[in-house]
C-alpha cells in the first residue's frame, strides 16, 4: 500500500509542476499583452495629440462624467498651448509600462515639445491608464500636467 500511494506520488509530481509551470506562463503572457495594449494606447493618444485631434483625443479620457472640463474648453485649452509635440522620434522616448492592477497602468516616458521657435523641450513624466470598456484611457489632466509650461485654468472671482 505504501509503495502504491508513493508510486502515485511519484507520478502526480510532475504533472503538478507541468499544470503550474503552464499557469504561470499563461498569467505572465496575460500581462505582457495587457503591458503591450497600454503602451500601444498610449501611443495612440499620444499620436492624436501629436495630430492636435483634440476631440479624439477627448473621447479617449476616463471619467468625463462629472469632470470639471468641457470637451470645448479641453479643446481651447489645448489649442491655445504655446509649445507643442516635437515630430517624429522626439515625440515621445524611453516609454516603460508597469500594471498597477488588471485595470490600471503607469506609462513613463520622455515627451518632446517644442516652441514657436522649434526649440525642443523634453519632459519625464508618468502618466496612468485605466482600463475602461475594453479601451486604456487617460484622465484629461494628466494629459494638461504633462505639458509644460501650461496656462493655468484662472478661476472667476466673485465681486
Amino acid at each position: 500500500m505504501k509503495k502504491t500511494m508513493l508510486f502515485a506520488i511519484v507520478l502526480a509530481l510532475p504533472t503538478m509542476i507541468l499544470i503550474a509551470r503552464t499557469a504561470n506562463a499563461i498569467k505572465i503572457d496575460q500581462e505582457t499583452e495587457k503591458t503591450e495594449e497600454a503602451k500601444s494606447a498610449f501611443l495612440e493618444i499620444v499620436d492624436l495629440w501629436y495630430d492636435q485631434k483634440f476631440d479624439e483625443l477627448y473621447a479617449r479620457f476616463a471619467y468625463k462624467h462629472g469632470g470639471k472640463m468641457s470637451k470645448e474648453k479641453f479643446i481651447n485649452r489645448m489649442a491655445a498651448e504655446k509649445k507643442r509635440l516635437a515630430c517624429c522620434w522626439q515625440k515621445v522616448q524611453d516609454i516603460k509600462v508597469k500594471l498597477s492592477s488588471s485595470h490600471q497602468a503607469t506609462v513613463s516616458a520622455k515627451l518632446g515639445f517644442e516652441d514657436q521657435a522649434n526649440n525642443a523641450v523634453y519632459v519625464a513624466t508618468e502618466i496612468p491608464l485605466y482600463l475602461k470598456d475594453d479601451h486604456w484611457k487617460v484622465r484629461a489632466q494628466d494629459i494638461l500636467s504633462a505639458a509644460p509650461d501650461l496656462t493655468k485654468h484662472k478661476s472667476k472671482k466673485k465681486k
